[in-house]
């Protein structure tokens, strides 16, 4: 018996094992709400200069910009609770739109108190409200948005490069192009930019959660608080050096996933000597070259 069980043991010691499979990661993909959004873009970009058509698509796109902030919201912790309860009850709380603007906003507008904005096209003209706020744009923002308290940002299209949002107190913000301006929050923030992310991106005290689905190209400062937790997670690619920089500009702490990077898929920092780095990510796949 003895003999038996060594001569199979030598048997099973000559085999040569099978060479390991390579790890696979899978890129993020896009949310069929996100891809919504994205045709209706191309759509306004080859259109006339009509203004009953542009008003149709941007009706569709708000459609789909209202699915991708539940799909959003359900997956941040319950954000964009005042806007997704609006459109599910027509209620706003009981503050009611302070402007319900049919289209674009050309003219500059202030709220001293709380209160909510509707626009059904471009903003072009500043907004400052003083207090709690929901603010719906169904086009693009091309100036500032000035806000204090809570508050729910969503804009259907972009935000421009004049566009600058700075709200002094909480922020939720969704955009549902690209970002080439400047926002930001003093309090916690959730900001998602369902595009690239340019220009530049502060993150609030004492956490701020970014989500980009495109790529990111812009700017995070160092942080007005250094008790700052930012969370990120960009869908598209982000280069190893703006990492590296957001290790080094004084977060409390980063947690990242990227789903494209150039680096080789993986956790880091790899630096064994970095034995409790400030900044922690996961990239999922590598880009190619040619990219």
């Amino acid at each position: 018996m003895v003999l038996l069980i060594g001569i199979v043991s030598a048997m099973m010691g000559c085999r040569t094992a099978p060479p390991p499979k390579p790890i696979v990661m899978r890129a993020i993909e896009k949310h069929t709400s996100t891809l919504a959004i994205d045709r209706i873009e191309q759509d306004l970009a080859l259109i006339p200069d009509d203004p009953g058509q542009r008003n149709r698509l941007l009706a569709d796109r708000w459609l789909a910009v209202q699915n991708a902030v539940a799909y959003q919201g359900t997956t941040h912790r319950d954000a964009f609770y005042g806007s997704r309860s609006y459109w599910h009850t027509n209620s706003t709380r009981g503050i009611g739109w302070a402007l319900d603007q049919a289209g674009d906003l050309d003219e500059a507008f202030y709220i001293a108190t709380k209160g909510n904005v509707r626009i059904a096209g471009d903003v072009n003209a500043d907004i400052e409200i003083a207090g709690n706020a929901i603010v719906h744009i169904l086009g693009d923002l091309d100036a500032t948005l000035d806000l204090q308290g809570i508050c729910e940002v969503v804009i259907a299209g972009n935000l421009t490069k004049k566009g600058t949002i700075i709200c002094d107190g909480q922020l939720e913000l969704f955009v549902g192009g690209n970002s080439q301006g400047i926002l930001g929050s003093t309090g916690s923030s959730t900001l998602i930019i369902d595009g690239n992310a340019a220009g530049t991106l502060q993150a609030g005290a004492p956490a701020s959660r970014l989500t980009i689905t495109g790529d990111l190209l812009g700017d995070i400062p160092p942080p007005n608080n250094k008790d700052t937790i930012l969370t990120l997670r960009v869908d598209g690619y982000t280069p190893t050096t703006k990492m590296l920089d957001l290790a080094t500009a004084g977060f409390t702490r980063i947690n990242a996933t990227l789903g494209t990077s150039d680096t080789p898929p993986g956790l880091y920092p790899q630096d064994e000597s970095a034995t409790r780095p400030t900044a922690r990510w996961v990239v999922l796949r590598q880009q190619n070259n040619d990219q």
